[in-house]
């Protein structure tokens, strides 16, 4: 995206801009590291025709030695540190806990992708999110729960906390069985004829369907 801002008002010409674009990014100050990538990784600022800037704070005979190394990265590190804090606080703010026991009633929720491999559904954004009630067999540290799922079901029974909310009889619709993996195997069958075809779009991609 940062490249096709630099050279979208002359694509023809974009490899003549990528210098200076890649300059200009890494002598830009970062927001974390409260200064630039380029200093990042050679210890000074950019030269970028002006006067150069001395820090009174660093001997200037030695601008390269390990004393001025080891205090500039220090100061990298703690920039960081309080860019994370903060970053930690905010999200934290926001952020609910959640714990389950053992024996514990809880929701599935299989995301971040809807299992396309194991069920595909015309009407993802429309389908029912959960799946359950499933119990708690195990507690795997703070943040990964065994659910004990059918025994015929083949997907790993392990998942992140955050795919996973208690049992409220809030009468919120859910699926009650897991999806089924899909069986593809035909034996000795094949097409005799095609009949028709059509083509339909599935998200980005466009996909050809054909009636045999």
């Amino acid at each position: 995206m940062y490249l096709r801002c630099a050279v979208h008002d002359t694509p023809k010409q974009g490899r003549k801009w990528l210098p200076v674009a890649e300059f200009w990014y890494k002598s830009t100050l970062h927001s974390s590291l409260k200064c630039s990538p380029f200093k990042v990784l050679y210890g000074i600022d950019p030269n970028l025709g002006g006067l150069p800037h001395f820090d009174s704070a660093m001997p200037a005979d030695a601008p390269t030695g390990e004393l001025y190394w080891g205090a500039h990265t220090d100061r990298l590190h703690a920039q960081l540190a309080r860019a994370q804090a903060s970053f930690k606080k905010q999200t934290d703010l926001h952020r609910a806990v959640r714990a389950f026991d053992v024996g514990e009633q809880v929701l599935l929720k299989l995301q971040p992708y809807d299992q396309s491999s194991i069920v595909n559904r015309p009407c993802r954004n429309l389908s029912y999110k959960f799946y359950g009630p499933f119990m708690v067999a195990e507690r795997n540290g703070t943040l990964a729960y065994r659910l004990q799922l059918p025994a015929d079901c083949r997907i790993h029974p392990v998942f992140h906390v955050s795919q996973l909310k208690p049992v409220i009889p809030d009468y919120t619709p859910v699926f009650s069985e897991l999806p089924r993996v899909l069986e593809l195997v035909t034996g000795e069958a094949e097409p005799m004829a095609i009949l028709e075809r059509c083509m339909m779009k599935e998200g980005d991609m466009p996909i050809i369907q054909l009636q045999v």
